[in-house]
């Protein structure tokens, strides 16, 4: 079954090019510049059950999310698509299964929209629901370290990177979600932002200038306590001068953006729009700063990353997911939508600084 099942999804793979959307393709950067993303894929699953996982017991073909070899190719084709249109060269993913999906995701890359990203940063950890963080890169890390701040929780995972000779440290994190008691919520996000500034001030204690960056999905908007506060993110530009900033603080570049514009996850039930997905650096990554690190933050290039299609006909994250819900008659029906993710990914250009 299992065998026959691999075998349908690979000619399904091979198929996708004729399921590939036209799309305006990010220009690609200079050679001396980088692009750096994240992106919450909304519990990408292969469709296969792994007892080691009780989480996957819903993306099966007959578990819940009704998770058949089709739609699991379809799933991959759109994601395939956005990330070629924003030509990473370091992608941080959230919500994935395993190191499989993240194989068949770089194959469809590769062999749809000849985007090459080789290297798959990847360790299964200890979440309930069977989720992962996750890195694809052009390079492989010179080091890589992963960090567990709270049981049953994801993973921090910290890559220092050699980019065109110039080292640069990715932070990438997945914190705690607001299901479940608030105050207990609360205490895990806060546990993580702690454990994310004890790392980050680690490494700039050694070197003020050191390029450093947190992205991923924060489960908090950019300006709660958790992410100011507790990890020390502060909003580009601050509301006080750097110079009162100790030199561990990170620099939150959502605060460039209209608080409108902030808005990565639409939350139905309260109809708000949440900022959980951003991108911090250190300060010698801010143009015109006293200290200057070997890259620096490329004015206007960081933001939510939208694609038209990705958008639903109110401009919210159209999702990837089986949907029950009353029709106009008040009968409970279930229906497919066959989207992209709940999230919009967030995309930075960095610039290489003379030496």
């Amino acid at each position: 079954m299992l065998l026959g099942r691999a075998i349908k999804i690979a000619l399904l793979l091979a198929m996708l090019p004729m399921l590939a959307l036209p799309q305006a393709l990010a220009q690609s950067p200079a050679t001396n510049q980088l692009v750096l993303a994240s992106w919450n894929v909304e519990n990408l699953f292969d469709p296969d059950l792994d007892p080691a996982n009780p989480g996957a017991k819903d993306y099966t073909p007959r578990g819940w999310t009704r998770w058949t070899p089709e739609r699991y190719a379809l799933k991959l084709a759109h994601l395939a698509e956005v990330i070629a249109a924003m030509r990473p060269d370091v992608l941080g993913l959230i919500e994935v299964e395993n190191r499989r999906v993240l194989a068949d995701l770089t194959r469809v890359l590769r062999e749809v929209h000849q985007v090459d990203l080789p290297v798959i940063l990847h360790r299964e950890g200890g979440d309930r629901r069977g989720i992962d963080v996750a890195m694809l890169a052009r390079v492989a890390p010179v080091a890589t370290n992963w960090i567990t701040p709270e049981p049953l929780q994801r993973d921090i995972l910290i890559a220092r990177f050699e980019m065109h000779g110039r080292p640069l440290t990715v932070c990438l994190n997945h914190w705690k979600s607001w299901i479940g008691p608030a105050s207990e919520n609360v205490r895990i996000r806060t546990t993580e932002a702690q454990a994310a500034r004890a790392e980050i001030t680690g490494r700039l204690a050694g070197n003020a200038a050191a390029a450093i960056m947190a992205l991923g999905d924060f489960n908090d908007n950019v300006e709660a306590a958790s992410l100011t506060r507790d990890a020390g993110f502060v909003l580009w530009p601050p509301a006080q001068p750097l110079a009162t900033h100790g030199a561990e603080v990170l620099y939150n570049l959502s605060g460039l953006l209209s608080t409108e514009a902030r808005g990565t996850y639409y939350y139905g039930k309260d109809r708000v729009w949440n900022s959980f997905d951003s991108i911090s650096v250190s300060r010698g990554m801010l143009p015109g700063g006293a200290q200057t690190s070997v890259w620096q933050v490329v004015t206007n290039s960081y933001g939510p990353f939208v694609l038209p299609p990705q958008r639903d006909e109110a401009g919210r994250p159209l999702p990837f997911r089986r949907v029950r819900k009353k029709d106009a008659t008040g009968v409970i029906r279930d229906t497919y939508l066959t989207g992209y993710s709940d999230h919009f990914p967030v995309r930075v250009v960095l610039q290489a600084t003379e030496r």
